[in-house]
C-alpha cells in the first residue's frame, strides 16, 4: 500500500470511530419538562426544562439533572426496560406527606426504557 492510501485509510477509520461515539451519546441524554417543583432522591428541583444525562451501571445509573451547562442535581436511579415504547415524554410523581411531589419515574418518547428513582 502506498503512504497516501495508508493515510487515507487511517483518516477514514478515525472518522468512523468518532462518528460512532457521537451517535451513541444522545441515547443517554434527553430533555424533560418538570411541570411542578419536585424532589428526586432527596434533591429539590424547581419546575422547568432539564437535560437529563445518565450513565448506566446496568441496571443502576448515575443520573444528572442539568440546566444549561450547570449540574443541578446528581442522584442514583435505575434503568428498566418496560418492553413497550412510549408515545410521549412523561414524569411520574408520588405525593409526599407534606403535599410535595416526588419524582418516581421518567419516560422518554420513542424508548421502552425508563429511569426509576427510590
Amino acid at each position: 500500500m502506498r503512504p497516501t492510501q495508508t493515510l487515507s485509510a487511517a483518516v477514514l477509520a478515525i472518522a468512523c470511530f468518532l462518528a460512532a461515539g457521537v451517535a451513541a451519546t444522545p441515547r443517554d441524554s434527553k430533555s424533560v419538562l418538570l411541570n411542578f417543583n419536585a424532589t428526586v432522591s432527596g434533591s429539590q428541583l424547581a419546575s422547568g426544562k432539564y437535560n437529563v444525562k445518565w450513565q448506566s451501571h446496568s441496571p443502576e445509573a448515575t443520573v444528572s439533572f442539568m440546566r444549561g451547562n450547570k449540574v443541578v442535581a446528581t442522584v442514583e436511579g435505575k434503568v428498566v426496560d418496560r418492553g413497550t415504547r412510549f408515545a410521549n415524554d412523561s414524569v411520574l410523581y408520588d405525593e409526599s406527606a407534606n403535599g410535595g411531589r416526588i419524582i418516581r419515574e421518567i419516560r422518554f418518547k420513542g424508548s421502552s426504557e425508563v429511569i426509576e428513582f427510590n
